[in-house]
């Protein structure tokens, strides 16, 4: 019951993050993100790599190193990305491990509001899919700067 319970509190916070998300500003049009990054030692270090970038202003390289707490079957935690050159990115991941919702796989979403340098005001929503056998985690969404 009591997990029940969290998995609907997440899911509810899932929806009021992507609902409440800003518009794109009239200067920045939306923008897509398509990447993959592996997590080989998440356990232990809570990083992650981008190891293809397909779209999107975070190149391969690109380190998420995330605060925690990190917990299954319910992650959710602050993220800082860093890119090769230093630029960062700020926000924030749920992702949820449930069987019977999805399978061995993972779903969630990204929601960064944030970033310095070229990632300055930087905005994002996407949408995750962790793949645990294989270590790799998609992200897809879109993305766009303002204020």
């Amino acid at each position: 019951m009591r997990s029940i319970k969290r998995l609907l509190i997440v899911a509810g916070t899932i929806a009021a993050l992507t609902a409440l998300a800003p518009v794109a500003s009239a200067g920045s049009p939306l923008g897509d993100i398509h990447l993959q990054k592996i997590c080989p030692t998440f356990e232990t270090t809570a990083t992650c790599m981008v190891i293809i970038a397909d779209a999107g202003p975070l190149p391969v390289g690109t380190v998420a190193a995330y605060s925690g707490p990190l917990f299954a079957p319910v992650f959710s935690t602050a993220v800082v990305l860093t890119t090769p050159n230093g630029d960062t990115a700020t926000g924030h991941c749920t992702l949820i491990w449930r069987p019977e919702l999805s399978g061995a796989d993972g779903f969630g979403t990204c929601v960064f509001v944030s970033g310095t340098g070229a990632l300055a005001g930087f905005h994002a929503n996407l949408t995750i899919t962790d793949h645990p056998d294989t270590l790799v985690t998609n992200w897809d969404g879109t993305y766009w700067f303002g204020n």
